[in-house]
């Protein structure tokens, strides 16, 4: 079966359109640090950020942070698209181990 390049040349407008799109739904709908940061801190009920730390997954970040909310800590880790990814929380100064 011989493919013309008629049919290629739509083929491969059809990809790279495709393409396309995924990158800007990407761009459009991940988050940057101070949303994530708003996500994480709606998790603990408030509090302060005491640590935080963001690692670059490909097109996106992921976000932690550690929230000091009064006898309280947290580790809350979020996605690149602000999905809350785990949530550790306990009392003292546990989360420093």
């Amino acid at each position: 079966m011989k493919i013309s390049k008629k049919t290629a040349g739509i083929a491969a407008a059809a990809v790279a359109a495709v393409l396309i799109i995924g990158v800007v739904a990407v761009m459009t709908l991940r988050i940057d640090s101070r949303e994530a940061q708003n996500i994480a801190l709606e998790q603990s009920g408030g509090g302060e950020v005491i640590a935080s730390e963001v690692s670059s997954e490909g097109l996106w970040n992921e976000y932690s942070y550690t929230i000091q909310n009064g006898d309280t800590w947290y580790q809350i880790d979020i996605s690149g698209f602000g999905n809350v990814e785990e949530i550790e929380s306990g009392t003292g100064t546990g989360w420093r181990d």
